[in-house]
């Protein structure tokens, strides 16, 4: 397994014990209302929980690549301009700084062939948007308890 040292420009946290902070999830999504439902069913669920909204694959890149600290989850969108969730999964698993970063892919499809594309990818996780609020609140807390996010 990857093992970044100080001096290694890449160098993320992912692998630093969590105890100590607050847990982090960074939500990849251009559509602010979903950004927005996500954060508040976290806050409801497990208040324990940071999220850092984000409206790109790109911006999600180049964030791991600036910050020292990982996220503990990134839920990525699979339909966004520019860089897809497909494209974006595809650069970050090819990063070993980032192999080990827990990826759901949340997306409004539930087509079987996104779905196998996204594992195949390495996904950890697919599921479809959930319809209301309350779906959602029950999946980030399924989230939280998969994840070890509280």
């Amino acid at each position: 397994m990857y093992q970044p040292t100080d001096s290694d420009p890449n160098r993320i946290q992912a692998d630093r014990p969590h105890r100590d902070r607050v847990p982090l999830v960074w939500v990849v999504d251009d559509d602010d209302d979903d950004q927005t439902f996500i954060e508040q069913a976290f806050g409801v669920m497990t208040p324990a929980v940071n999220v850092l909204p984000l409206t790109d694959g790109a911006s999600l890149l180049t964030r791991l690549n600036e910050s020292e600290t990982a996220p503990r989850l990134i839920i990525l969108d699979i339909n966004m301009p520019g860089l897809s969730g497909f494209d974006t999964l595809r650069q970050l698993r090819s990063q070993s700084a980032y192999a080990n970063i827990p990826v759901v892919m949340m997306t409004t499809s539930s087509s079987p062939d996104d779905r196998d594309r996204s594992l195949a990818l390495g996904a950890n996780q697919f599921v479809t948007k959930p319809n209301t609020y309350t779906q959602l609140t029950q999946l980030t807390a399924g989230f939280s308890r998969q994840w070890a996010l509280s």
